[in-house]
């Protein structure tokens, strides 16, 4: 769906609005999977539920974004607007897909083998947008890796989470910081961010270990089918 719209869909001359078409239109597909599953709830769509704990696991995951925007943020107000927007946008359709429905299939295999195959996957989605729309090998290799360790540790919070609109903010603040950035963050400070992914998401997976099974991974009840 990526590809074939960043083909069909017009050039814009709006700053990132035709990104942000591109990727709206991989929106339906996460949608039409959860709907197919029976049920928002498991999937992460659902509005947060009173009563839920464990909110304070993301706090980290927009504290990352302080790092990126050490150097400042530029631009002028209307070309940070449509970033913004744009950045919402992927934060929407990666979060649904990702650490919605994928994150839902592969629940049953347990949260660490899940979360480490979230990542990859993750990554590797990135890996095929870099080879479709022609980027450097090594900065698409580095973005591979960065975004594995992401999407790990996105994966490790969301075990924590009954929805994925807290992962959706963070993901938007933290594509944001990075775009309106002046300049690429220093290659040791995105190693460092990716290696921060990795250990947060053991530490939060570990801690699952003495809590009770999730909804999502509790056993149906007796005579259910």
């Amino acid at each position: 769906m990526l590809f074939a719209a960043a083909e069909l869909v017009p050039s814009q001359d709006a700053p990132h609005l035709g990104a942000t078409l591109i990727t709206l239109c991989t929106l339906p597909v996460p949608v039409l999977a959860a709907l197919a599953m029976g049920g928002w709830r498991h999937t992460g769509f659902a509005p947060i539920r009173t009563g839920v704990p464990g909110f304070g696991v993301t706090v980290p995951l927009f504290l990352v974004g302080a790092v990126y925007a050490v150097p400042g943020i530029e631009g002028d107000g209307r070309t940070l607007v449509y970033l913004a927007l744009f950045c919402l946008v992927v934060g929407v359709t990666e979060e649904s897909l990702s650490r919605g429905v994928v994150q839902h299939v592969l629940a049953r295999m347990g949260r660490l083998p899940a979360a480490v195959w979230v990542g990859v996957l993750f990554g590797l989605g990135h890996a095929l947008s870099g080879a479709w729309f022609g980027r450097d090998l090594g900065d698409t290799l580095f973005q591979v890796l960065s975004t594995a360790a992401f999407g790990f540790g996105y994966a490790a919070v969301r075990f924590h989470l009954a929805t994925i609109w807290p992962l959706v903010a963070a993901h938007a603040l933290y594509n944001f910081v990075q775009y309106a950035s002046p300049g690429a963050a220093p290659w040791p400070v995105q190693l460092g961010v990716a290696a921060g992914f990795v250990c947060y998401g053991l530490w939060l997976l570990r801690r699952l270990d003495h809590r009770s099974i999730p909804d999502e991974e509790a056993p149906a009840p007796a005579g259910a089918r």
